[in-house]
């Protein structure tokens, strides 16, 4: 049994523990199976915004039109972005792989951890314990149990970065952020896209007056069916068939397509752990349950990132991941603050959303005002011809304090910033919109929002 003062499971968020622990002279094992960097790096945010890159610039171009300029794409070459998509991730991947080997008392161990006991692992044929132990092994793909899945060759978030080829056709099953950005990209680039939504709108996190303009918006581009619960998969010629059936009648349907890609949700890697043998808890979902400190209920064993299901985010992980460190190697009493964790949706238009939508506000008691503001209220939304996006503020009546804040339309996760930043320092009304904005700039946006709540 090799003992170290830290044992690292995963090397996405998990990273920052190695690093606060290299830092302060601790030996460090770091076991992961996969190439470094975490779900993350490797198959999601950063490889999908590659992909999102062009069909962004697609877009634009059909669009430029509004503007008085007529062009036309003479081809889109999916292979080539494939390529591109995978060399940068590549180069990202050696890059980050030499900067972790190069810190001092880690060591990389290539295998994946099931645990013995609270503290000790099984890493092949390995045997680890350490004194204080950091969980980040992330999340994966929900395969849902539907009859005839498994007779298909389908697609996940993971396995849709290696193709090479563009399907002609494509079902996408979900209505997430996974969902919306893949048919956003895929209807860029030539691909007749169908997306399968159970529930009755898309993104249901968000607001819904978010969610129908982003609804409204792919609806030109892509077939997008709400209400529909898919039922079965099977294998036709030429790709696939589902059958779905409506939630609130319409009767049975039928879909085709060449290829299918789920996206349904994710689901926590704590059951590849076999957590369960080191008396760690999880909560009904599956995922390792903390508390704000980021403690699992054993001693000196601290857990963070998507395999605790709390806002499954690389930004929110980090914060988590330095959480831990603080309090694990510093005997500090720091606790994770989710109140203003910003998150983007990279579909076409964006979305940005930070804090509660109004019906979280008014669940959790407070007495609210909201205000919604289009684009087009302010100069420069006018110049561009922005007619769809706007925002919407959730406003906390009599303190005017910032509950939440939505936007959707170009450039919304850069213009969120400004509202997180304040959110976070006090989150009151006067930090906006005392601030000179620069005229004409999109940015006028976030004071002219706060102007009028109803």
């Amino acid at each position: 049994m090799e003992h170290y003062d830290v044992l690292v499971i995963g090397s996405g968020c998990g990273l920052e523990a190695v690093e606060q622990a290299s830092a302060r002279g601790k030996s460090v094992a770091l076991v992961e199976p996969g190439p470094l960097g975490g779900t993350c790096l490797n198959v999601g945010c950063i490889p999908s915004k590659m992909l999102i890159a062009p069909a962004d610039a697609v877009v634009e171009l059909e669009r430029a039109s509004i503007l008085g300029v007529r062009t036309s794409i003479e081809s889109v070459d999916f292979a080539a972005i494939m390529r591109r998509m995978r060399a940068d991730r590549a180069h990202f991947r050696g890059h980050l792989k030499a900067s972790t080997l190069g810190l001092p008392g880690v060591r990389l161990i290539r295998s994946r951890a099931v645990f013995t006991g609270p503290r000790a692992i099984r890493a092949g044929r390995e045997q680890l314990e350490a004194t204080q132990v950091f969980i980040a092994a992330g999340a994966r793909p929900v395969i849902p149990p539907i009859p005839g899945i498994d007779t298909v060759d389908y697609l996940t978030n993971d396995s849709v970065l290696e193709l090479t080829e563009r399907p002609e056709s494509l079902i996408i099953m979900g209505g997430g952020y996974i969902a919306v950005e893949y048919c956003h990209f895929f209807a860029a680039m030539g691909t007749k896209v169908t997306v399968l939504e159970m529930m009755d709108r898309l993104v249901t996190s968000e607001e819904p007056e978010v969610s129908a303009a982003l609804q409204q918006a792919l609806s030109k581009r892509a077939r997008i069916v709400t209400g529909m619960k898919v039922e079965s998969v099977s294998a036709a010629e030429g790709g696939v068939r589902v059958s779905a059936r409506g939630t609130k009648g319409g009767g049975a349907r039928t879909f085709r397509a060449e290829r299918l890609l789920v996206a349904v949700g994710r689901r926590s890697n704590a059951d590849l752990l076999e957590v369960a043998k080191a008396g760690i808890e999880t909560d009904r979902r599956g995922f390792v349950a903390v508390d704000t400190h980021m403690r699992t209920d054993q001693p000196e064993v601290y857990a963070m990132g998507d395999i605790t299901g709390l806002a499954m985010f690389r930004h929110a992980a980090n914060v988590q991941a330095l959480v831990a460190a603080a309090n694990a190697f510093d005997g500090a009493d720091v606790e994770m603050d989710y109140h203003a964790v910003p998150h983007a949706v990279y579909s076409w238009p964006q979305i940005a959303s930070v804090g509660f939508t109004e019906a979280q506000a008014r669940e959790a008691r407070h007495d609210v005002v909201t205000s919604i503001t289009p684009y087009i209220d302010v100069a420069k939304g006018q110049v561009l011809r922005e007619t769809a996006g706007f925002t919407k503020v959730v406003l906390e009546r009599g303190t005017d304090r910032i509950l939440g804040f939505h936007i959707v339309g170009p450039y919304a996760p850069m213009l969120i910033q400004e509202v997180v930043n304040a959110m976070q320092s006090g989150g009151h009304v006067d930090e906006l919109v005392r601030g000179i904005h620069i005229h004409p700039e999109l940015t006028e946006l976030i004071p002219a929002s706060l102007a009028s709540p109803q």
